[in-house]
């Protein structure tokens, strides 16, 4: 039984269980000016952000506490604030914590990499948006971050080959969208290229003026699932890479992103934990720079490290009358801007926790 089935019987005979994973956000802080980021309709006083010794002390707390996974995302890029975030590393991995990181890949250094590789990092997740500079630097808002993020990427490489050649792992993520959906096979062959054994995808997110703009029309969409998508899984399948362009396959709603409320409402027939809209509530919080804590990717709820420790948020009042509020199917008005994979990722999660419900029944 993998650790999401697990923690989910868990609530649903009445217990109680730590995340599976817990998303951090280091910081707000970035270099680049990418045109669908939310920053660019948010003003941050990075005064407020969580400090260094808060930081440790709450990854700490989350390594002890049953925690599987840590995310290191943003928000901002990770690796502006480097002792932070390298710091946070240390510790998940000090306590045997799977580790991975999500970033734009242009403020690694040597010395950085390096030490990402020593202390047995497990992926490192880099942020392309195009095969070539063009479409990237257009993308990311700042040129010549296509050819630092490559030059990166190969760095790591080579310390992998010095130091252990099996951690990190390296992947590709994708941000689709009107500019680059005809490109992606032009993407799996650069990840084969580079040696990079996977690549995924996501929808851009409806965050700001212009990601409504640049976010696939139903007619792209159609083109994409019926053509592109399928050239780059034979690619891919020819390389050996992997891939989630199956749950792309079945995002029927690329268009409507920034709409999905109701199309995540579909499957719910009854209150039953098992018919859950969404079971990220239960697995997978986010820790903002700022010390909120979120109780998915979305959503927003009043809860700081700052002011109570982050286990005490996750077994406490507030996330409770959430989750009861999830039951119920009441959504939030931010679960219209819900990742759009999630959805698939959730069907997924509960045909497992019937099947087990059932196999164990019979």
């Amino acid at each position: 039984m993998d650790g999401i089935t697990r923690r989910l019987l868990k609530w649903y005979q009445g217990g109680k269980a730590p995340p599976e994973t817990v998303q951090i956000y280091p910081t707000n802080r970035c270099n680049l000016k990418c045109i669908f980021c939310s920053l660019h309709i948010q003003d941050f006083d990075y005064k407020d952000e969580v400090s260094k010794d808060k930081w440790f002390q709450v990854t700490e707390e989350i390594s002890k506490m049953g925690v599987e996974k840590i995310l290191i995302s943003g928000g901002g890029e990770p690796l502006a604030v480097p002792e932070i975030t390298l710091g946070i590393m240390k510790i998940a991995k000090s306590h045997g914590l799977h580790g991975r990181m999500i970033t734009n890949g242009t403020f690694w250094t040597r010395e950085l990499i390096k030490e990402a590789v020593e202390i047995g990092w497990d992926c490192v997740v880099f942020s392309v948006d195009g095969p070539k500079p063009k479409v990237h630097d257009m993308l990311r808002g700042v040129k010549g971050a296509f050819y630092q993020t490559i030059k990166n990427i190969k760095i790591f490489r080579k310390y992998k080959e010095k130091i252990n050649k099996n951690l990190p792992a390296i992947e590709l993520t994708t941000v689709l969208n009107i500019h680059n959906y005809k490109e992606i096979p032009e993407m799996v062959k650069l990840a084969h290229t580079l040696g990079i054994g996977s690549i995924n995808m996501e929808p851009v997110c409806v965050n700001n003026p212009i990601s409504v703009r640049i976010k696939l029309k139903k007619i792209q969409r159609e083109d994409f699932l019926h053509s592109t998508i399928s050239q780059a899984q034979k690619l891919a399948d020819s390389f050996g890479i992997r891939t989630n362009f199956s749950r792309l396959r079945e995002a029927k709603f690329i268009e409507k992103t920034g709409n999905l409320r109701d199309v995540i409402l579909q499957p719910k027939t009854d209150n039953s934990f098992l018919s859950l809209p969404c079971y990220e509530p239960w697995l997978w919080p986010k820790i903002e720079a700022n010390g909120q804590v979120c109780p998915c990717s979305t959503a927003i709820l009043d809860a700081n490290i700052k002011k109570k420790s982050f286990k005490k948020i996750w077994y406490g009042k507030t996330f409770k009358q959430f989750r009861k509020r999830i039951m119920k199917g009441d959504l939030p008005d931010e679960c219209e801007n819900c990742v759009l994979t999630h959805l698939s990722i959730n069907n997924e999660i509960r045909d497992k926790l019937r099947d087990t419900l059932n196999s164990r029944c019979g």
